[in-house]
């Protein structure tokens, strides 16, 4: 996505373009709502892409009641905007790997960074500096989360399943905030993040058990066959967009804030070769696999059900850059400016009434088929996506945001 600025990928919508649409970018997001991580390929679930939103980061929050417990929360960019700037990045076991090391026994695990919160002495800018080999370099906290934890290890670090909120739904995972590398880090995440000493912060992990049922824009089970279920996404267990979508955006933005980096919008698949919004009049769609890419995969086009457009919250207007909420210039008489991109997409990208609480749409939600994934699972290998990989449209329609009702 280095080049995503580039007008080549600007095709305004109704261009006719020759060639199929193609995967530019593939992106996961280890921690809900922390950095991104551009990957080459990724594993398709029934849940999503493996690793992808597979922990999330919550806080404890008091309630007035005094006779009721506090209550858990997971926190996002929305209030919490410097957490763009927390670094994620995925250690996955080898051939060469030990077997008996802990985090190859874990299946890996995901480094997280972010930046010392603390005054730094000068042996810490020096070791920064060595580290980075940029005199600008700061000092740096890292811990490892492992992917998994085995009962041993639960029992050792007390680990238990722990129940906190995403929006208006309850989930579940397990309590990693009592590993070493965790807990000798979070008073510190809780410096960066500015949340108070005293009140509590963990990080959770998703496990198959804790998957839960999507409850609303319910793609049709003769397609996806079963149910949709997904871990700590917001609604969807994958999420695309076009570039050239972004594109158009951020042409319509105030020119203060040009250029729209596309990785506010936190896809986990960048689409190119296809006019700006083509891809809301998608209903089902497979990707093709390119006969560029040589890595083991099963011989399957994974086929997946596209359910509704995304509708926006303040998200986007987090500057990647600084981790803080972008907005434009104001006039003379005012002291803040509006927030963008959502003043912008609420203006020209409020295109349907499905989600009266949407600032814009952007992008679409979509769900994996079953078929494609049991045969995968027949031929005993991933059913990987990759970047370069072909997409072949199955059926078009209209959406509506809401409208399949909530229960199948």
């Amino acid at each position: 996505m280095a080049d995503q600025y580039d007008p080549k990928f600007a095709d305004p919508e109704g261009t006719a373009l020759d060639g199929p649409a193609r995967i530019k970018a593939m992106y996961l997001h280890p921690i809900k709502s922390c950095g991104s991580i551009e990957v080459n390929r990724a594993l398709l679930t029934k849940a999503g892409f493996m690793y992808d939103r597979c922990f999330a980061l919550a806080s404890e929050i008091g309630t007035e009641d005094a006779d009721t417990a506090p209550q858990w929360r997971f926190i996002s960019q929305r209030t919490k905007p410097i957490m763009s700037k927390i670094e994620t990045e995925l250690w996955l076991p080898h051939k060469d790997s030990n077997p008996q090391d802990s985090l190859v026994q874990a299946g890996g695990c995901v480094v997280v960074t972010f930046q010392n919160p603390d005054a730094p002495s000068w042996v810490d800018r020096l070791e920064a500096i060595f580290a980075a080999g940029d005199l600008s370099a700061v000092p740096q906290v890292s811990f490892i989360a492992p992917l998994d934890v085995t009962a041993a290890q639960r029992d050792e670090c007390q680990i238990e399943m722990k129940t906190f909120g995403i929006h208006g739904r309850e989930a579940k995972g397990l309590d990693m905030g009592k590993t070493p590398s965790i807990a000798a880090s979070l008073p510190r995440l809780k410096k960066f993040l500015n949340i108070p000493q005293d009140q509590s912060l963990t990080l959770l992990r998703c496990t198959p058990d804790t998957l839960v049922r999507t409850d609303r824009n319910l793609a049709p089970l003769k397609h996806i066959g079963s149910p949709a279920v997904h871990g700590y996404t917001d609604q969807q267990p994958v999420n695309i967009n076009s570039l050239s979508s972004v594109h158009a955006v951020s042409a319509l933005l105030p020119s203060e804030n040009q250029p729209l980096d596309a990785l506010r919008f936190r896809a986990n698949i960048w689409i190119t070769n296809i006019p700006a919004y083509e891809e809301e009049t998608w209903k089902r769609y497979r990707i093709l696999p390119s006969s560029d890419n040589t890595e083991p995969r099963a011989s399957v086009a994974p086929a997946l059900s596209v359910v509704c457009r995304t509708s926006r919250c303040t998200m986007p207007n987090v500057n990647l850059e600084t981790g803080k909420f972008d907005a434009d210039t104001p006039p003379p008489e005012k002291k803040k400016g509006r927030p963008q991109p959502s003043t912008t997409l609420v203006q020209y990208r409020t295109i349907e009434t499905g989600n009266k609480a949407a600032l814009g749409y952007i992008g679409m939600h979509c769900v994996p088929e079953d078929r494609s994934l049991k045969e995968a699972e027949e031929q005993e290998v991933g059913l990987y996506v990759a970047v370069g990989d072909e997409i072949e449209v199955l059926e078009r329609g209209v959406h509506l945001y809401g409208s399949t009702g909530d229960d199948y």
